[in-house]
């Protein structure tokens, strides 16, 4: 799947494979998404990596806009992905679990 739909990179570019080597990628409704961001903010060095772009720590969160295909206007998809580094995943249950 990276290798054929990397974002505006050429298929198969490894640039985008290394960036989404070592990171969980969740793909949760939207409302979710933002509920979660919203817990997850409440650890500091999540929020940090949540709020900062371009950083091996940073967290990627994306709501793709999907195009008409009848050449309408564009829609919000109504899912969310959400690609952070595998070393917080468990920092994230614990969150979780706290929040009960």
């Amino acid at each position: 799947m990276l290798a054929a739909s990397p974002p505006g990179l050429a298929a198969g570019d490894g640039r985008w494979i290394d960036f989404c080597a070592d990171r969980a990628w969740l793909e949760v409704e939207a409302e979710d998404a933002e509920h979660l961001v919203g817990l997850l903010s409440r650890d500091p060095e999540l929020r940090l990596a949540l709020s900062q772009w371009g950083l091996t720590e940073s967290w990627w969160c994306v709501r793709p806009l999907l195009p008409e295909l009848t050449g309408g206007r564009g829609k919000t998809a109504t899912s969310a992905h959400l690609l952070f580094p595998r070393e917080h995943l468990e920092r994230v249950v614990n969150v979780l679990r706290e929040t009960g």
